[in-house]
C-alpha cells in the first residue's frame, strides 16, 4: 500500500511539473518573458561551449597553419626559381643589346673604310707574354690572305699570318715578335711601334730626344711597309722616357684596339 501511494505521489510531481513546463513555453511564446533568461544562461554557457569545441578548432587551426606554411614555401620555392630564370634572361638579353651595339658600331666602321672590308668572329685567343694571337670564322674560301689587317671598330688589331680554307691566324700588334710603321698625328714624325707582350701598351724605340711628342699624341699607320693602310688608329702615347746620356727617346702608348675584349673583327682587302 505505501509502495502504490509513493507512486501515485511520483506522477503527481511528474504531471505537476509537466503543466508547469508546457505553461511556460506557451507563456515564453506568447510574451517572451524568458527571452533574457536564456540569454544570460548562453552567456554563462558559452565559455564552456568554447572549451569543449577547443581541441577541434586547435587541431584545425594548426592544421591550416601547416598547410599555409607548405604552400607558402612551395610558392616562395617556385618565385625563387621563376627570378632566377627571369634573371637569365635580363644578363642573355643585355649580352645581346651589347653585341647589337658593337655590330653596328662596327658596321659603321666599314662604311667609313676605302676598302673591302670582310666581318669575321673570334674562334679562340691565345694570348701570353710570349705570344699574341687569335683565330677568326673566315680563311681564304672567303678570300682572307696572309699580310691582311684586322681592325675592330676603334683601331688597328694586326694581321693574318696563317690562312686555313674556313679559318685564319692573326698575330696581334701587341706580340713582342710583330713592329707596325705608325706616325704621330700631330707632329707627322713617323716610327715604328713594337709588341711588348701585353694587350695594354706598345713600346717605340730610338726616337730623337727633340722629336715633338707630347702624352695623348694619337698614332696612326703610315702606310710604309705596304702591309697596313694608311691613317687607320694604332695608339695613344700614355708615356714618354728619355736618356739623356744616348740622346734618344722611348715612347710607351696604348693600342686603340681592344685586344683583349673584341669579338668581332674586320678583315681589310686593300683594293687593287
Amino acid at each position: 500500500m505505501k509502495t502504490l501511494l509513493q507512486a501515485r505521489g511520483a506522477s503527481l510531481k511528474a504531471l505537476f511539473l509537466v503543466v508547469i513546463s508546457i505553461t511556460m513555453m506557451v507563456v515564453d511564446h506568447r510574451f517572451h518573458h524568458l527571452e533574457v533568461v536564456r540569454t544570460n544562461i548562453s552567456l554563462a554557457l558559452s565559455p564552456l561551449r568554447y572549451l569543449v569545441s577547443l581541441p577541434v578548432t586547435g587541431g584545425n587551426w594548426i592544421g591550416d597553419w601547416f598547410t599555409s606554411h607548405t604552400e607558402l614555401l612551395n610558392e616562395n620555392a617556385a618565385l625563387k626559381a621563376e627570378g632566377r630564370i627571369l634573371n637569365a634572361r635580363l644578363q642573355k638579353l643585355e649580352i645581346l643589346a651589347e653585341e647589337n651595339e658593337r655590330l653596328r658600331s662596327l658596321l659603321g666602321s666599314a662604311r667609313k673604310i676605302a676598302d673591302d672590308v670582310i666581318v669575321a668572329e673570334l674562334l679562340s685567343v691565345d694570348q701570353n707574354p710570349y705570344r699574341q694571337l687569335i683565330e677568326i670564322n673566315k680563311g681564304s674560301s672567303d678570300g682572307i690572305e696572309i699580310g691582311h689587317a684586322v681592325i675592330d671598330d676603334f683601331g688597328i688589331m694586326g694581321q693574318v699570318i696563317h690562312v686555313n680554307p674556313q679559318s685564319a691566324t692573326t698575330i696581334l700588334i701587341s706580340d713582342p715578335e710583330h713592329a707596325i710603321p705608325v706616325q704621330f698625328v700631330r707632329s707627322g714624325t713617323r716610327s715604328v711601334a713594337f709588341g711588348r707582350g701585353s694587350t695594354s701598351q706598345l713600346e717605340l724605340r730610338y726616337l730623337p730626344a727633340t722629336a715633338d711628342i707630347k702624352i695623348e699624341d694619337e698614332l696612326v699607320t703610315s702606310g710604309l711597309g705596304g702591309r697596313f693602310p694608311p691613317d687607320y688608329p694604332v695608339a695613344r702615347v700614355t708615356e714618354i722616357n728619355e736618356d739623356r746620356v744616348r740622346g734618344f727617346v722611348t715612347v710607351f702608348a696604348q693600342p686603340k684596339a681592344r685586344l683583349d675584349s673584341s669579338r668581332e673583327v674586320l678583315v681589310i682587302k686593300p683594293r687593287q
